[in-house]
């Protein structure tokens, strides 16, 4: 299959960017106000690539070429994108239903007719570079802060969560660029993930089945590149969300999640976190797994609430811990602590915004807070909140206006998707 994926591929890449007859678009755009727009499409993955890659076609064109300029355009960057290029295909593997999807998002992209050309790089965007764009989180690094809580210590129950996902800010494009993208796939659960166009892959994420999966940037000890052939750890990510189901049991679904993971190998490491929608006859509903190059494993043992920021708590065959992770971490098991002394006992909804934008960066600074996610699937909360660029410094995104409350049938419809098309 890899060698047909080859071939395929350079066919692809031999494609002039001109306007072609469109193919059934399996998707549509809503527009959920104040700029947010949500990408929701169904069927195959070369359906939902398609779709994807022709209605965004000029938002694909403009995100992509603003990072790709922003990362690789100038001195060294160039070089690190020609090696990326050379060695994507030995480094990395697409599940073959991703790499259908990653193909069919360029046929939709050069469909609709978008500008592809770079100028700083004096070329078109082209299909490898799209595959790179969706192994992002294997060349750069996240920041990201996170908190769980269940039961009887949230305020109208259930299994609360949120983070803050904290990236390198290169640009307003990746804030002006962020969506929603809902995926209705013929098998599998419905995902829906905070992300960028052209970007399938899951960095944060919930599905119809009540699951999430957030990504953390860990203290591995970092290698040049990963294991050859290696999955995006965000690829696992989506993956996770795809097959977990809620009325499976917890440790089979954190089995599950662990064996998609190992066929991750990530240079500088991650903590991949799993929360499940219900709180199990044992155990927490959360598990983090700590990947490096050569393994997964799933973190150390979690008592009455969970706090990730962005070191190995269950490994120490790593680097040392930075004081900025420990910091955030100490903070927010403070403050989680305090709602759980005070008052009602209990955390709410707006106390976890409290503890998020405590720990947020904004500024001038290099890594800012671009988007923040507080989730719970029963009784259900859906709040977004997406930074803003003011007076030249970065509003992180739990202090920005950009705030949407998303009801389940925004985010998932209600009734198969693309009946009112038909």
């Amino acid at each position: 299959m890899r060698t047909i994926r080859q071939g395929l591929a350079a066919i692809l890449l031999a494609l002039p960017c001109v306007a072609q007859a469109p193919e059934a678009v399996h998707g549509r755009i809503e527009d959920l106000g104040n700029g947010l727009k949500l990408l929701r499409t169904w069927g195959t993955p070369a359906e939902r690539g398609y779709a994807h890659g022709f209605l965004l076609g000029a938002e694909i064109a403009r995100t992509g070429i603003a990072e790709f300029t922003a990362r690789f355009g100038r001195g060294s960057g160039k070089a690190i994108l020609d090696l990326a290029r050379r060695s994507l295909d030995r480094l990395i593997e697409y599940p073959d239903d991703i790499a259908t999807e990653i193909e069919a998002v360029y046929r939709g992209f050069v469909a609709s007719g978008a500008p592809a050309h770079m100028p700083e790089l004096d070329r078109d965007f082209d299909l490898l570079d799209l595959q790179i764009a969706n192994a992002l989180d294997v060349f750069g690094l996240m920041g990201c802060s996170g908190v769980t809580v269940w039961g009887d210590r949230v305020d109208g129950g259930g299994v609360l969560t949120g983070r803050n996902f904290d990236w390198p800010f290169t640009g307003e494009h990746l804030l002006d660029g962020t969506l929603l993208l809902v995926q209705h796939p013929t098998d599998g659960a419905a995902t829906a993930s905070v992300t960028w166009p052209g970007y399938v892959a899951t960095v944060t994420g919930i599905s119809s089945e009540g699951v999430a999966a957030f990504l953390h940037v860990g203290s591995a000890k970092i290698t040049v590149t990963p294991e050859p052939e290696s999955w995006p750890t965000a690829i696992a990510a989506r993956a996770i969300l795809e097959r977990l189901r809620a009325d499976t049991a917890a440790d089979t679904s954190f089995a599950s999640a662990a064996e998609l993971l190992s066929y991750t190998s990530p240079p500088a490491g991650f903590l991949t976190r799993v929360v499940l929608p219900r709180v199990p006859a044992s155990g927490p509903p959360v598990a983090v797994f700590e990947a490096d190059a050569k393994s997964c494993v799933r973190g150390g043992a979690i008592d009455t609430f969970s706090v990730v920021t962005n070191h190995f708590q269950g490994r120490q065959d790593g680097r040392g811990t930075s004081p900025d992770s420990e910091h955030r971490a100490e903070q927010l098991c403070d403050g989680v602590g305090e709602c759980l002394r005070t008052g009602d006992e209990k955390v709410s909804v707006a106390e976890l915004w409290g503890l998020l934008t405590e720990v947020d960066r904004g500024g001038g600074r290099r890594f800012g807070t671009l988007h923040s996610l507080v989730f719970r699937h029963e009784p259900w909360c859906f709040e977004l909140r997406i930074g803003t660029f003011e007076d030249g410094r970065l509003v992180a995104a739990t202090e920005a206006p950009r705030r949407f409350a998303l009801t389940r049938e925004q985010v998932f419809g209600s009734g198969r998707p693309g009946d009112a098309d038909k």
